[in-house]
């Protein structure tokens, strides 16, 4: 129980920090722009940075009209914090900070940054809101979502901005939409995608996912095969010490989004469901307790981080992070690149699980013209910084290929009661072979429970 609150506030911490270190997509996508350096699924950061130094911010457009400059931000880095990680790391960048100065020499306005920790954060806006208090601002993310829009904390964007507008992610934008109006925009977004240590592979004699890719067939089936041939014994002990994958709760969330479903749905009635009775879920929770249990690639005996250091030390073939962050975190001797997470029998190419969030407008909100227009002037910043640090660090393929599938991210907010307690559920039956129907129906019915607590409070 402590490993799943360890990996609760870990994860979902993560999460909701991409807001500002994505990926840009070119064309609009779930969150902006090839994500420099999206944090870790396992590392927490301070702030929302993206690594790789400073682009031209853009520029306002000459004919724009004036708009009143004064706003309030809730956010969860304070410009002490930010100076103290630049000063660490030079490159540092925090689109927030960085937009600011630009934002009030335009509109001869004064930005007001109100920063409390990242868990404080639906709280505080909920008690400011209530108090009347301004907030202009605020983040939208996967834990206080659909908190926000039941509780009238937060109102319908498209008021204020054109979320047709090529600039904002559609992804973003869908899972931010509740009872059929939008709540939140936003310019970057991180797909969970699949790294392989492209040494071990070529060690062994093994295709590479990339190349299973290039032929149109990365699937389930191809990832189980080469996951298979790579797991052995390499000392001699009569004991696999070298593993094809592993991940989070052995990997089911990745097989559910590449399977074509999420957990759960937020419908326009303004109903949410859950999809654990689903022949897709059903499926990836399958797959991932034969993958444990059967065929044996992932570590039965390891979960949580256990995964970065064995890839990082060549005795893990593969395993998953957001964007283009593992080419960081997963650093290593070895040459490693990456793929699509691989694609399921219901499921679509490029189309798989991420990471994303956005930006709101509060109910508050005593300048919501100001606000909008000071998120699109943000969400520009990160969207033409992230491209341009992309392309020279990772080069225009890389980046076209997480644009492409920063663009069909499945994703839905899991700020819901009883959501960790039904996960819990699922992980405890994968891994001790219940029956696939018996913990998917025990999941449904603990997230049912919490779906009409959170409607009812």
């Amino acid at each position: 129980m402590n490993q799943m609150k360890s990996k609760r506030n870990r994860m979902s911490l993560s999460l909701a920090l991409i807001a500002a270190v994505l990926l840009v997509l070119a064309a609009g996508c779930s969150g902006g722009g090839a994500g420099a350096d999206a944090p870790s699924a396992s590392e927490p950061q301070a702030s929302n940075e993206t690594t790789g130094g400073s682009a031209p911010a853009a520029e306002p457009e000459a004919d724009a009209p004036k708009v009143d400059g004064n706003i309030t931000i809730l956010y969860h880095t304070s410009k002490e914090q930010y100076e103290q990680n630049k000063a660490a790391n030079p490159d540092a960048y925090d689109v927030v900070y960085e937009t600011i100065p630009q934002f009030e020499e335009a509109t001869g306005g004064k930005v007001t940054v109100i920063a409390v920790p990242w868990g404080d954060q639906k709280p505080t806006l909920i008690s400011m809101v209530n108090a009347g208090d301004q907030v202009d601002v605020a983040q939208a993310n996967d834990q206080n979502f659909p908190v926000y829009p039941l509780k009238n904390i937060v109102q319908p964007i498209d008021q204020y901005i054109d979320i047709s507008d090529p600039l904002w992610n559609g992804a973003v934008t869908n899972t931010f939409t509740f009872g059929g109006k939008p709540y939140a925009v936003g310019a970057s977004a991180a797909p969970i995608v699949l790294y392989y240590n492209k040494t071990l592979f070529e060690n062994n004699g093994v295709k590479t996912p990339s190349e299973y890719y290039a032929e149109g067939d990365w699937t389930w089936e191809t990832f189980r095969e080469v996951a298979k041939e790579l797991t052995m014994d390499t000392d001699g002990d009569g004991k696999n010490d070298q593993f094809g994958f592993g991940w989070w709760d052995h990997g089911y969330p990745l097989f559910v989004g590449s399977n074509g479903k999420t957990i759960l749905s937020y419908n326009a009635d303004g109903t949410i469901t859950t999809n654990y009775d689903s022949e897709n879920v059903k499926e990836a929770m399958q797959f991932a307790q034969d993958a444990l249990l059967n065929d044996k690639y992932i570590d039965s005996e390891k979960e949580g981080d256990y995964f970065f250091a064995e890839f990082k030390n060549g005795k893990l073939a593969m395993t998953a992070e957001y964007g283009f962050a593992g080419f960081n975190v997963l650093k290593s001797d070895y040459e490693i690149d990456f793929v699509p997470v691989p694609t399921g029998p219901r499921g679509a190419p490029d189309a798989g699980p991420g990471g994303l969030s956005g930006w709101s407008i509060p109910a508050a909100s005593k300048n919501p013209e100001g606000a909008a227009a000071f998120i699109r002037m943000m969400s520009e910043n990160e969207a033409k910084m992230n491209a341009e640090t992309n392309a020279q660090k990772f080069g225009q393929d890389k980046v076209d290929l997480m644009n492409k599938l920063a663009d069909h991210i499945l994703f839905a907010p899991i700020g819901v009661e009883k959501y960790w307690d039904a996960n819990g559920a699922v992980v405890t039956g994968i891994k001790d072979g219940s029956p696939v129907g018996t913990f998917a129906a025990n999941a449904k019915n603990l997230l049912e429970e919490g779906i009409k607590i959170t409607l009812e409070q």
